[in-house]
Formats: structure tokens, sequence, C-alpha cells
């Protein structure tokens, strides 16, 4: 059987690239005949730089939370490590719009000189709820944050923007979908990062025609890059 694991982060912004995680999260659930068990792991990370007040302010971590949280580089060590093990074991990471996690922790991993999530084997299938979501459901009207994923799947967000719930919640979005759009199950595990990168590119590349048409700059090409994103 698969092995699905959400996964979040929370940040000191919102730039792959510059920004930091202040909390990290992994969630699975582990279902057997008889019982059900959900694994959480993760906790907070000190960053090693203020928390903007901003930033604060959306997630409600604050600096005085992370002062003897584990330092970035031991927590994207830890983060990186457990990414890997996962995929090494056949497994698929879940998330929102979790190229941008996944992305700052490779970019991490590069400013910290210490193995990124390449050098640690081969990155494995992702499955992310906002590309599966605009996929799917491509006409639907209205935002697509993960509490309008979460309202419009019948999910209970139990706290925005805590990394553990938010990973669990895109976790249980991604559960509904596999009942409502059987067609996700039926795409082979090697084959995953394969489809669904066709089809985030094909939503940003028209996102990108619509941003030119509005006088706007186009979408960077390393955007189309995923599930991590180049910085060119």
């Amino acid at each position: 059987m698969t092995d699905f694991v959400g996964f979040d982060l929370e940040t000191t912004g919102v730039s792959s690239f510059r920004d930091v995680p202040v909390s990290y999260g992994f969630v699975q659930h582990v279902r057997e005949a008889s019982s059900s068990e959900t694994r959480i792991e993760g906790g907070y990370v000190n960053p090693g730089v203020p928390i903007p007040a901003g930033a604060s302010a959306v997630h409600g971590i604050t600096n005085d939370m992370v002062v003897d949280a584990p330092l970035l580089r031991d927590a994207v060590e830890t983060i990186a490590e457990r990414l890997s093990t996962l995929w090494k074991s056949g497994g698929v990471v879940v998330g929102m719009n979790v190229g941008y996690d996944l992305t700052m922790v490779d970019s991490i991993c590069r400013r910290l000189e210490i193995a990124t999530l390449e050098q640690r084997g081969e990155v494995g299938a992702v499955m992310d709820i906002l590309v599966l979501d605009r996929h799917f459901d491509k006409w639907r009207k209205g935002a697509r944050k993960l509490t309008d994923l979460c309202l419009h799947y019948g999910v209970t967000l139990r706290s925005a923007h805590s990394a553990a719930d938010d990973a669990e919640a895109s976790l249980l979005v991604f559960e509904v979908m596999l009942a409502r759009f059987p067609e996700i199950e039926r795409i082979p595990v090697a084959e995953i990062n394969l489809t669904l990168r066709a089809w985030y590119q094909e939503w940003l590349s028209s996102f990108s025609l619509y941003l030119e048409k509005k006088g706007e700059a186009p979408i960077e090409a390393g955007r189309y890059e995923w599930p991590i994103h180049l910085e060119l």
C-alpha cells in the first residue's frame, strides 16, 4: 500500500528562495483492518532571523515561541531527510501548493551547503491538492486557498496556518479527492510527477497569458519547473 504523507511549512514570508521555515509538519494516516492512527511529526524551527510581524499575524508564531527550537540547519536537515526517506520507500508527499514548500527546503539546502533533495536521491511522487483541484474542477468560481478547498470538500480545518494542521487538512482533502475523482488513483506512482507537472504547467501558462493581457509581466521560466521551482 502506498504511503501518503501530508507536508507543510509555516514561514517568515512568501518567497521560496529568500524566506525560511518557522515550523513544519508531516502527517500520515495509518489505517489497518481494525484500527486507524494519525502520526504527526514536526515542530517549531528557530529561523535565525526575526520573524516579521506580518508573518506572525498570519500563522501566530512569534520570536519567543521559537527561541528554544532546533536551529534552521538542523531542522532543514531533518525535513530533507524525512522527505528523502519517504520517497525512497515509494511514498507520496501530499500538500497544498507544495511546490512552494519543497522549493524552500531545497533552496535552503543549497544556501547552507548541505545535500539538496536531488542529491539525497530521486525526488519522488508529489500530490498537490491545488494542482488536482484546478485540473478536475477547472471552471469553478471563487478562491482556492486551503480554507476554501476544505470548505468545498467538506473537511474541517482545525487551525489554519498551523503546519501540522495544514498538512493534515491537505491530506484529508486529498482523501476526499481520491473518492470523488477515481482517475487520481489510476495514475502509477512512477508517473505522478509527470502527470501533475503537465497539469500544473498548463494552468501556469494560461495564467501567464492572463497576466500579459493585463499588461503585467509573464511568469518567470523557473516557475514552470515542478515540484521544485528554479531561480533563474
